[in-house]
Order: C-alpha cells, then structure tokens, then sequence
C-alpha cells in the first residue's frame, strides 16, 4: 500500500546531516577497551552518536531511541526510532546509513505473538499509519508517506529487536559493546545475543567528547557568543530593587529570542540568591545556555554603583591571571596544572582564589566522572588532560563571607598552538549605574 509512494529523492536530506561525531577518535577508544561497538540511549550521546535529536527520549521516554557506532568500519552505524517518530528525520536528520524503525509486535487472534524463525517477534508493519484522505497530497504530505514507504516491510517488533538487528547488521552481536546502561546489554542477551559482553560505556562516551569536531566547535562558538549576548541584556536589567530571579528570567528570555534555551544564570549577593538588589551590591553572575543542544558558558561580576578598589583589583587580577593560564595551556598539559597556576598568579597579586577548569559541550560539565564508590574515592577532574580541540572554561567563582561573591569564566578552545576565545573575553567589572 505504501510503496507506491516510495521516493528516494523526497527523502535524500534524512540522511545527510553534518556529523558531529568524533569518529577517529570513537574508534580508537573502542580499540582501547577492546570494544565492537558504542550504543548510545540517553538524549545527548543519541544526539552526538546520530546527529539526530531523539523527540522521544526528550519527552522522557527511556529506552525508545538508541544509536549504534561499529567499531567495523565497514559496518552500518543505526539510528533506533518508533515508526511513527520517523517523520522527525526530515527536520532532525542523521548521518547514519541504516535507520532501524520499530511499530509493535504482531498478534495472531488469539493474541498471541507470532514469532519469526530467527526467534524474534513478528512486527506489525499497519501499525502507526496515520489515516489518509483521498485526493490531492501537497509536497509535505508526499515527504511524509515517502519516509513511512522507505521503512515499510522492515520494521522490527520492539526497540531491542531493533537494535539486535542493528547489531547483527553492525558485526557487534558476538563481541564488547559499550552502553551507558547495562540493563541494556542483558534485554540484548535475553533477546537471543547470548554472546553479548556489556560494557560500562558512560565515560568512555565522555572521553570520546572531551575532544571536539569542527561542526562541534562551530555550534560551541554560537552557544557562546548568544549566551554572553544574553548575559548582556541581563545585566543591562540590574538596579536597584530587582529581585535577583528577575534577573535570570532576563537571561532567559533574551536566549529565547536568540533562538535557543537559557539554561540558568545564578546571581549570587553575598553567597545567595535570594532577594533583591540594593545600591553597593556586588554580585556574580554565571550563566549557561544552549543552542542545538551544545551549550555556552560565562561568567562576569556586576557592582551596583561605584566599586570598592579591592573589588576593582580582584577583577583586574583574575583578568591577568586568566589570560597567562589560557596562554601557557598547550595539549598534554594537565587541568591540575592549570589550576595550580592560577592559584600561585592570584597569590602573586595578593589573591586567595581557586579555579575548576571542565570541558563545555553537549554537557555544561563535559567530561568523565567517577562512577563507584563517589564518597570513598574520587577521580579528581585535574587527572585529565588537554588536547587540541578541547573546549573549557577556567571556571573562577570567589565567595568569601563578610566580603562578597565574584566571577571570571570565558568559554576557550585549545588548538595545537595557542587557544582562541569563543566568548568575547571581556571579564572587566560591569559597572551599573545607581539613579
């Protein structure tokens, strides 16, 4: 019935989208821990996997969505989605040759499933079909029932069918594979993979990100630039009297302009954020948004009035500092060391401060975490490393009771020489006026 609707060239475009995969460097972690294969199931590594943004999984729908990365070059990478989420391919479109649909499993009518002789369930290739008048179709109408004929008759039973096959398909269905959950692996084994091994994979998806691709570092350049804009516009709020959430909502509304999502921005007087400004405030602003999912980070210090000189000095100070951090970093170098750099600098001019350098990405936070026992034993972010196509912030907040709360953060790129600001750099005290 669909068939006659079948037509490649409506379609093509579903197939074509930028990759944002690292995929030299997926392969050789996949060759570090002897891996055949990464599945991904959460909303952001689906998204970095596939390049596709997975509506279901962002409803709150676990385990309707997966994408599979082979280790097998050769291999077709798979795209996991419900039948009647297929339509979202024209607008989020993947770069992965196979896309895996799934309907449901069908029934005979006793209600019983009938089952393939490969030991899967049938699927139900008529359900999800949405209903059809007869009469002319426009151009959309024809895009859609062209993207239903494209997976009509190879439709599994269930997601984990569907990803079994995806596996089978992707020489991976005998060997390690990587999940960020492992129950997983063990629903791919009671579905007939028996000679599955599962993998922890959730670092080793943040190790893959640590080091970015260039689409990647082109949409951290935008989500930077639009959250320091946004940030902007909410400073430009602040007098006295505003309560300090009006001035996140600002933030928020100005992403919601700029065509993206404000994600927070934490105004901190004196350690909190609760109540209103007064003239002689001081405060830190830190602020996340994003934009096509990667996000943008900043952070500046606003006075309400005319600043005290130490206020002036500390700024001044963490400015200078920064910027001989940001010049020293070089791929290799350890995040430990560019804090403890920029701890002696602050000393140097008189400071006490800290930093916390973190990669930015599909995460604010993007990179490995420690996953057992996180109360007894802790791998330290300072134990990572630098390379070339790193993006991070020297995240600097200072709060020191009976004095106030500060904060310097820019958004930088390490490249094999040097490094280049994706936020503006501009981290002088904002100064508003007091009427």
């Amino acid at each position: 019935m669909l068939q006659q609707w079948s037509n490649p060239d409506l379609i093509r475009h579903t197939k074509e989208s930028v990759r944002l995969v690292n995929l030299e460097r997926a392969y050789d972690f996949m060759d570090r821990y002897g891996l055949s294969g990464l599945v991904a199931s959460s909303p952001t590594n689906i998204h970095y996997l596939s390049s596709h943004s997975g509506v279901s999984q962002w409803m709150g729908r676990p385990f309707t969505t997966f994408a599979f990365l082979p280790r097998q070059e050769d291999a077709p990478a798979s795209l996991i989605m419900p039948r009647f989420t297929l339509y979202h391919l024209d607008f989020q479109p993947t770069w992965m040759p196979s896309v895996q649909g799934y309907s449901g499993p069908l029934q005979d009518e006793a209600g019983d499933i009938i089952w393939n002789d490969d030991g899967s369930p049938a699927a139900d290739q008529n359900a999800n079909i949405w209903p059809r008048r007869d009469g002319d179709l426009n151009g959309r109408d024809r895009t859609l029932l062209a993207l239903f004929a494209e997976y009509d008759g190879k439709l599994s039973a269930t997601p984990i069918y569907a990803l079994r096959r995806a596996l089978i398909e992707g020489a991976a269905s005998q060997g390690k594979v990587g999940f960020e959950d492992p129950r997983i692996g063990a629903w791919l084994q009671d579905a007939g993979l028996s000679d599955l091994e599962t993998v922890d994979a959730t670092n080793i998806f943040k190790e893959i990100r640590m080091v970015k691709t260039a689409p990647e570092i082109d949409l951290l350049r935008v989500a930077a630039q639009k959250n320091e804009a946004a940030l902007d516009y909410a400073i430009e709020q602040i007098e006295p009297g505003i309560p300090l959430i009006d001035i996140e909502k600002a933030h928020a509304r100005k992403w919601g302009e700029l065509g993206g999502t404000g994600k927070w921005c934490i105004v901190n007087i004196n350690g909190l954020n609760s109540g209103v400004v007064e003239a002689g405030d001081f405060m830190k602003l830190d602020s996340v948004g994003s934009y096509q999912g990667y996000h943008g980070d900043v952070g500046r210090t606003v006075s309400v009035g005319e600043p005290t000189d130490e206020l002036l000095r500390r700024i001044e100070a963490n400015t200078k500092c920064s910027r001989v951090v940001y010049e020293a970093i070089k791929p290799g170098m350890l995040f430990k060391e560019a804090t403890a750099m920029f701890a002696d600098l602050m000393q140097q001019e008189g400071f006490f401060a800290v930093s916390s350098p973190h990669c930015v990405g599909l995460d604010h936070t993007d990179q490995p975490f420690y996953t057992t026992e996180p109360f007894q034993k802790r791998l330290g972010d300072g134990d990572w490393t630098f390379e070339a196509g790193t993006v991070f912030t020297l995240d600097m907040p200072h709060n020191e009771v009976g004095w106030g709360t500060s904060h310097v953060e820019d958004m930088i790129l390490v490249k094999e020489r040097g490094y280049e600001g994706l936020s503006s750099m501009d981290t002088s005290l904002r100064i508003r006026p007091v009427s």
